[in-house]
């Protein structure tokens, strides 16, 4: 992604996450998958604007390098584990407690994705990076399958992420149902705090693990795909 592109980027992630979650007002199977297919796009865009637009402005602004590893880190900790449990929590309150029905995560979803779009909007500067670096789209994936071509390591590590994540993908549209295969009626949002904690937990294990002199990174892989 271009380094310029990652505010617009982000906005537009606020954006068609906020469509995706209104579509969930629907019954019809059509507008449903609308919804999927939205939040696909919206995933993918978590998964690199944001980052794009932290690495650009990190760069313009001269802070030191290594800054960057403290800043991840503590995002995927915080971000990815403890404000997940709290969302997991906050969910399951608004469809137990509150009787809210089943939506209202989804609307409360919608009004803080608004929130985090209006502090983009107001707060965020347009970075460009290094503007001789600034590609077109067909450029970019040109020289990214070149370079899948040309490296046996770079095609097999894209094989192993795509199977990771198709793996995860499937986990999450079936352990929903595989919970309540007659209908139960289950704390959703409770069960999904839980699994964000063993996540928080297993990312606190594997860099302490990482970090360890005897530690070998391929063979933890081997046994979290052996796990899965």
């Amino acid at each position: 992604m271009v380094e310029g592109e990652g505010k617009r980027a982000s906005i537009t992630y606020c954006i068609t996450y906020i469509l995706s979650c209104i579509t969930k007002h629907s019954p019809q199977y059509r507008i449903l998958m609308v919804w999927r297919i939205l939040g696909g796009i919206a995933t993918s865009l978590l998964f690199s604007a944001f980052e794009s637009w932290l690495v650009a402005e990190h760069s313009k602004r001269g802070f030191e390098q290594q800054w960057l590893s403290i800043t991840f880190s503590k995002a995927i900790f915080l971000g990815n584990g403890l404000v997940a449990i709290l969302a997991g929590l906050f969910g399951n309150l608004l469809v137990g407690s509150l009787a809210m029905g089943p939506i209202a995560p989804f609307d409360a979803a919608s009004i803080f994705l608004a929130i985090g779009m209006a502090i983009i909007i107001s707060s965020w500067t347009k970075n460009y990076g290094d503007s001789s670096k600034s590609k077109d789209l067909m450029t970019q994936f040109r020289g990214a399958a070149i370079a899948i071509a040309s490296d046996e390591k770079i095609a097999l590590l894209g094989a192993i992420q795509s199977l990771f994540e198709g793996s995860m993908y499937t986990f999450v549209f079936l352990w929903t149902p595989a919970l309540s295969p007659n209908g139960e009626d289950i704390p959703h949002g409770f069960i999904f705090a839980t699994f964000m904690l063993s996540s928080m937990l297993g990312s606190s294990l594997a860099s302490r693990l990482l970090a360890h002199t005897l530690t070998y990174i391929d063979i933890v892989l081997c046994c979290v795909c052996v796990d899965l």
